[in-house]
Formats: C-alpha cells, sequence, structure tokens
C-alpha cells in the first residue's frame, strides 16, 4: 500500500485451502480418456467442499486492521448458503463483528451459487436494519457451465427491494458487454455503486459515460488476480480528468463508508 500510495483499504479474508487446492489435477476422465464431468463445474463444486460449512474466520483480517485501525475497513465475507440450523448462529457471527468495527459484507455469488435476490433476502434484510450506511458487495459472476450468473435484473430486483441498502457491484467491468448492460440497466438504481477490479479499462470507461463518477469505486481484488499497479494503471490511462480519478480512487468510498 505504501509503496503504491494506497492511502487506506477495504480488506477481507480469503479461504486460503480452497484457494490452493481448486486447480488440483485429478482424473476425471474414464478407460477411455471420455471425460466424465465438466472440468469447470468439478474444479466450483471442489471450492464449495473445501469453504466451510459455515462462515469463515476472520481473524486475520482482525489482526490486520489492529496494526492500524485507521487506515483499514474491514468487511466480512458471509456465506448466505446456510442450512437453517446455522442460520441464527451465522447471523450472530455477524453482528457481532459488526459491533467491533466490521462496516460491510461480500458475498461470492460463484463460489456459493448464489441466486439473487432470492437466496440474500434475509441477509439484505438484516443488513439494511442494522446500519444503512454498510454496503454489501457481490462478487459479480458471469454464466458459465455450473451457474446461471448474475443478470443486469438480478441486481435491479434486490435494488428495488431495499432501496436503502448500498450495494456494491464487484467486477463490474469484466468485460465491456457486461459494463454496458449494467451501466444502462442500472443508472436509475442510486444505491448501487460499480466497483472496477479486473476490469477492462475501456469498460470502466463505458461505466464512467452511462452512471457518472460519483458510482465508481477503485478496488483491486489483491492480491489475489493482478498487482496493485496494473488495477491502479487502469485508472491512470482513462481519458477523464484527474478531479475524475480522485473520485474514484478515493473520495466516493470514503463518502459512503468514511468513520
Amino acid at each position: 500500500m505504501d509503496k503504491n500510495n494506497v492511502e487506506k483499504a477495504i480488506i477481507t479474508t480469503v479461504n486460503r485451502a480452497a484457494s490452493s487446492k481448486i486447480y488440483a489435477n485429478d482424473d476425471v476422465s474414464d478407460k477411455s480418456g471420455v471425460t466424465e464431468k465438466d472440468p469447470v463445474k468439478k474444479a466450483f463444486e471442489k471450492l464449495r467442499k473445501l469453504m466451510p460449512k459455515g462462515q469463515l474466520d476472520h481473524q486475520d483480517v482482525i489482526d490486520l486492521s489492529n496494526r492500524d485501525p485507521e487506515r483499514f475497513y474491514k468487511f466480512f465475507w458471509f456465506n448466505p448458503k446456510i442450512d437453517s440450523e446455522q442460520e441464527e448462529q451465522s447471523y450472530k457471527i455477524l453482528e457481532s463483528h459488526f459491533e467491533i468495527g466490521f462496516c460491510g459484507v461480500k458475498i461470492h455469488s460463484g463460489i456459493h451459487l448464489v441466486k439473487i435476490p432470492r437466496d440474500i433476502i434475509k441477509l439484505a434484510s438484516f443488513m439494511q436494519d442494522f446500519n444503512k450506511k454498510f454496503p454489501l458487495f457481490i462478487h459479480f459472476t458471469p454464466k458459465f457451465s455450473a451457474f446461471g450468473g448474475i443478470s443486469s435484473k438480478d441486481i435491479a430486483k434486490l435494488a428495488t427491494r431495499f432501496p436503502d441498502l448500498p450495494i456494491i457491484l464487484g467486477h463490474a467491468g469484466l468485460a465491456m458487454e457486461f459494463a454496458i448492460d449494467f451501466g444502462l440497466s442500472l443508472k436509475q438504481y442510486k444505491n448501487i455503486y460499480f466497483e472496477t477490479s479486473c476490469s477492462i479499462p475501456y469498460a470502466i470507461l463505458s461505466l464512467f459515460k452511462t452512471v457518472g463518477t460519483k458510482r465508481l469505486f477503485f478496488g483491486s481484488d489483491a492480491p489475489v488476480t493482478n498487482p496493485l499497479k496494473l488495477e491502479i494503471d487502469k485508472i491512470l490511462c482513462l481519458p477523464i480528468t484527474k478531479d475524475q480519478k480522485q473520485d474514484i480512487f478515493y473520495n466516493n468510498v470514503n463518502n459512503l463508508i468514511g468513520m
């Protein structure tokens, strides 16, 4: 962060065991060489099996934040696909983390195969009632062989049902077509924000043209995906003003959740 002049950061945990084993080279073919199962589907099934049944431990986030509390905003990575017997305990865990300074929630639509809004009605309601400044960060996942994906209509339904819940669409410019769709379809929903990590520069520019500067949030997804500098350069290369870049880099998210 110091090397790249990053003053503050939103942080959450990762499942290290799952991340390291998802690509293990298991034998998925029969003797004739015919693939028994879609390897993408198999990889995501493996990842879900490696995820805890309940919620991830966030002690690493707490320990890091304690080193410089003014520098980090802590988000809880929540699994909304839980059994009924785990539900009460899961929300107690989430509330306890809010009480010690966590100020947002991340969900991963792909890993947990989350249908929106169906699978997160309770979570969205809980968050909106608890604190209307706490954002829900949704890891955008497009359609692939094992999952139907998230559409702009899905996000619109969620935003309409929970108008006081800030919704951050993660990786909103993953491809140009997605960015155009999201920008044009969701610009009317003022509680939806668009995060830039893993996006292509033209897609970010498309979002800028459709929803404006104030609803774009810089994100890096570091250290999981791209180097931090590369994600920064995507914003710096855009043909927009320095003030507009400063909004994307810092002002917008700080205005939403700044303490």
